[in-house]
């Protein structure tokens, strides 16, 4: 457009802001989700194991974004 508003570069600035603040929290909450499902119940039930899977595969996601947030703003 001109010189002072960049689209292309708003487009970018706006999928990272998404993916990195609403996204990682969105997984964190189906990681606790699935460690919920994972407990066992008081009525002597025992917990999903496809709990326990989405709650990793969710935690890793989770860590290693902030892993990779923490290296990006570092080498900046």
């Amino acid at each position: 457009m001109n010189a002072y508003l960049d689209p292309d570069a708003l487009w970018r600035v706006l999928v990272a802001a998404l993916a990195g603040g609403a996204g990682l929290v969105a997984v964190f909450s189906v990681a606790l989700a699935g460690l919920a499902a994972a407990r066992p119940t008081s009525a002597g039930g025992g917990g999903r194991p496809l709990g326990w899977v989405v709650a990793v595969a969710g935690f890793l996601v989770v860590v290693s974004g902030v892993a990779l947030g923490i290296w990006v703003m570092l080498h900046k």
